[in-house]
């Protein structure tokens, strides 16, 4: 009776994908394998080859873990090239002088702390005037842009299509062409703003 009603697997394998395995491998034949000589799946991952020989070795994931688990840094090193490793390792890898030398010996320091000889002063003005140049710019740029919006223009809008616009507008919110209502005069009053803002930078000229 218990056989009558035991599962009995109907279907081997119902996936539409391919095994990753079976992707990989495809992959291989159309680009490389690994370079483990019992692996046929694709070598992606790049390794360094010891020290003394160039280029680099391509592993599928799995091996190219072991082999980097296994790698050995000194392996090929003399013992002056470990000592220089070592004393370099001492110093975070960061470049040293004899007492005396280097970017500050001989006098550069004091030199470098001399006031007659200080141009400290002539920096931070050359920064001033550059950084009060580029606000006057952007505070112009922002105020030309706006100018440009209160007549409904886009910012590349040319000298002609400044004119046109702004005597449009003129025409169109002055109390003379609405019977003498003056409800549009606020509106007159922005685009006579943002004409002699425009006019100002020049953006009005032929």
């Amino acid at each position: 009776m218990a056989d009558a009603f035991s599962y009995r697997v109907k279907f081997t394998d119902i996936r539409v994908k391919p095994p990753k395995e079976e992707q990989e491998r495809q992959k291989a034949v159309e680009t490389r394998e690994c370079h483990r000589d019992d692996c046929d799946l694709a070598g992606d991952h790049p390794a360094p080859k010891p020290r003394g020989l160039e280029g680099v070795y391509w592993f599928c994931q799995k091996h190219a873990g072991e082999y980097n688990r296994n790698y050995d840094f000194f392996a090929g090193m003399s013992d002056a090239e470990l000592e220089a490793f070592n004393e370099m390792a001492r110093h975070g890898f960061q470049k040293t002088w004899k007492f005396g030398t280097g970017p500050m010996g001989k006098g550069k320091a004091a030199a470098a702390h001399d006031p007659r000889r200080w141009r400290g002063k002539e920096f931070f003005e050359e920064n001033a005037e550059a950084r009060q140049a580029r606000r006057k710019e952007q505070q112009s740029a922002g105020v030309t842009a706006q100018a440009l919006a209160e007549l409904d223009l886009e910012a590349g809008a040319t000298a002609s299509e400044i004119r046109v616009r702004y005597s449009e507008y003129i025409r169109k919110f002055h109390p003379d062409s609405n019977g003498g209502d003056r409800s549009t005069e606020h509106m007159l009053a922005r685009v006579l703003r943002a004409g002699k803002t425009l006019k100002a930078a020049g953006m009005m000229k032929a």
